[in-house]
């Protein structure tokens, strides 16, 4: 079952998202159709495609968590994800 989820960050600011993905690195994580992400008011907002909510489930646990530990501490990675919506895919067009 493929998932679309929605991320809008409250505190975090499109530098905070930038060092964060610079330690994720550009190799797609097993299970993920498509990511994107850009600034809106000084914050982030990402939209994702995955192929399961489990997939992204072992990214964030094996790639965001020690990325956000290491680019932004310790103390924000223990504050958790930002704001998450999630909706299952019923129709999806491509290219």
């Amino acid at each position: 079952m493929t998932w679309v989820q929605i991320q809008r960050a409250e505190e975090a600011t499109w530098e905070d998202y930038e060092r964060v993905a610079a330690a994720v690195g550009d190799t797609p994580p097993p299970g993920l159709v498509l990511h994107a992400a850009g600034e809106v008011d000084g914050h982030w907002q990402a939209v994702s495609v995955w192929e399961s909510k489990e997939a992204f489930e072992a990214f964030r646990e094996e790639r965001i968590v020690p990325a956000v530990t290491s680019a932004l501490g310790d103390d924000l990675a223990a504050a958790g994800p930002p704001p998450s919506e999630w909706f299952e895919v019923r129709h999806l067009i491509g290219r």
